[in-house]
């Protein structure tokens, strides 16, 4: 893939012998999970729902389809899940995987293949250029930015974001990155990936009515290094004003410890902004594992 507007700035290797440096002989391990509340769940609702799994991953029904983003239910290489899952996993069998990217919080392969077994016509939505990885796999749907496909009454449409693409090292932006838009006649929700603040957040208010927008708030310490890839939780209210979204609901935090921030510093910044501040849409701040209900009337109330 050549480089483009949506391409991350590229981090000097100064700036990451320095971050790597703090991060294992200055910089405390804090973990602080006991803040983090988990609501454990026995089974699942019936329909138009989402529940936040931990991390970056939400699974949600609309529609009468079971759709999961970004899938890791154990820990990844390097890092272990300090927040266990909320349900058992053998309770999911998704219709559809959607993957933003390449990266190892957001693109586990165990899981995919977990769920594969668990439901063999499984369809796997991912950016251009996956084949590398999944090409072996024919439920494998591959798009470009701002292509969509519609299944039964729900259209997946997958949107740019500011950020790369790399895992094995010698495939650095060979594949895309985004997030995706799930329109469907309940509710119309953007789950946004990994990104940095910038100019498509206003584009893609522009293209689509946004009820519900899941949005990244951690991941943004050492500031020069991650302001590039990430946003932070002021960052992502104003994403969220960009996209001119009725809803944010806050995740990417609280599950891997990836940054320099504490697990539960990022949900604090972003209740002091709220107290401080007030915005045209709403913010709903849930737990991992709580239900999230969408109504027909594209509104979203949490228990």
């Amino acid at each position: 893939m050549k480089n483009n507007i949506y391409t991350s700035s590229r981090i000097s290797f100064f700036s990451l012998l320095k971050w790597g440096f703090y991060k294992y002989f200055i910089n405390p391990k804090i973990n602080n999970c006991d803040k983090i509340k988990i609501i454990k769940q026995d089974k699942l609702p019936k329909e138009n729902y989402a529940i936040w799994l931990g991390h970056a991953t939400v699974w949600t029904n609309i529609d009468n389809l079971n759709i999961i983003v970004d899938p890791v239910l154990d820990n990844i290489p390097f890092y272990k899940r300090v927040t266990e899952l909320p349900i058992d996993k053998d309770k999911l069998i998704p219709d559809i995987i959607l993957i933003t990217h390449a990266h190892y919080d957001h693109f586990d392969m165990p899981s995919i293949k977990f769920f594969i077994k668990k439901n063999p016509n499984v369809k796997i939505i991912a950016p251009k250029g996956f084949k590398r990885y999944l090409g072996k796999y024919n439920q494998l749907i591959e798009l470009d930015w701002w292509e969509n496909i519609k299944i039964k009454d729900t259209t997946i449409t997958f949107v740019p974001s500011l950020h790369w693409s790399n895992r094995l090292g010698i495939d650095k932006n060979k594949a895309l990155w985004g997030g995706f838009i799930i329109n469907s006649k309940a509710h119309n929700i953007y789950y946004a990936g990994d990104s940095g603040y910038g100019e498509h957040f206003a584009k893609i208010g522009e293209k689509f009515n946004i009820d519900s927008a899941f949005l990244p708030i951690g991941a943004y310490k050492p500031e020069y290094i991650m302001k590039h890839d990430h946003i932070n939780p002021q960052e992502a209210l104003a994403a969220c004003a960009d996209l001119n979204a009725k809803r944010l609901i806050p995740v990417h935090y609280g599950t891997f410890r990836l940054s320099d921030e504490a697990l539960h510093e990022p949900l604090e910044w972003l209740e002091n902004i709220l107290r401080q501040q007030t915005y045209l849409f709403e913010t709903t701040i849930v737990d991992i594992g709580e239900i999230i209900y969408f109504s027909n009337t594209s509104t979203l109330k949490s228990i």
